[in-house]
């Protein structure tokens, strides 16, 4: 049997947290920032990005992403936004789509723009990460060097959490420690 489970949330929810405590639970795990990071290796994406981000990929037989001016760029429009979106988003799933086909069991995904570009229906269930927006706000400000308003123009381009239709998935708040998060992470699992 072979069953993947999407992990979603805004940005600063927790995902990454989440993905970590079932990596040490050993189940098979897959961040799409990591994918993303590795497709920015290769030479066909770099080619892609400097077409229409043009000042943040340098070089011209060595190309190199300059990934803060990518994310200030992709940020500073709505159509830049969604051109990224548009251009990273499909090679992000096709990879994730052969890494999980190859499993066998239980896999968990981390997916930050699954309802965003509507990938929910891939997935043979989906948890959502929610957490305190002042909490989301101050982790992301911290791990990126962000202003806070930086950070609020980032969670405006993402889906509304509060106000999404939760209910045919199953959510976990991350307002607590590592181990309450742990131990709802634990919960979630028997449910399975």
């Amino acid at each position: 049997m072979n069953k993947k489970i999407a992990i979603t949330g805004g940005i600063g929810s927790g995902k990454s947290s989440v993905l970590q405590t079932l990596t040490e639970l050993n189940y098979k795990t897959f961040s799409s920032d990591k994918i993303v990071a590795d497709l920015y290796k290769t030479r066909t994406v770099k080619k892609m990005l400097r077409e229409y981000f043009p000042t943040a990929v340098t070089g011209r037989l060595c190309l190199k992403i300059d990934r803060a001016e990518l994310a200030r760029v992709a940020f500073s429009t709505p159509e830049n936004h969604q051109n990224l979106t548009l251009l990273i988003t499909p090679l992000v799933m096709d990879k994730i789509n052969k890494l999980t086909s190859r499993k066998k069991g239980l896999c968990f995904v981390e997916v930050p723009l699954l309802f965003e570009c509507e990938y929910q229906t891939n997935f043979d269930g989906v948890w959502v990460i929610t957490r305190k927006l002042s909490d989301r706000i101050a982790s992301v400000m911290a791990r990126s060097n962000l202003t806070e308003q930086q950070v609020l123009e980032r969670i405006r381009k993402q889906v509304n959490y509060d106000t999404l239709d939760l209910s045919s998935y199953t959510v976990i708040e991350n307002n607590g420690d590592k181990q309450s998060l742990k131990q709802t992470i634990l919960q979630k699992l028997k449910e399975l």
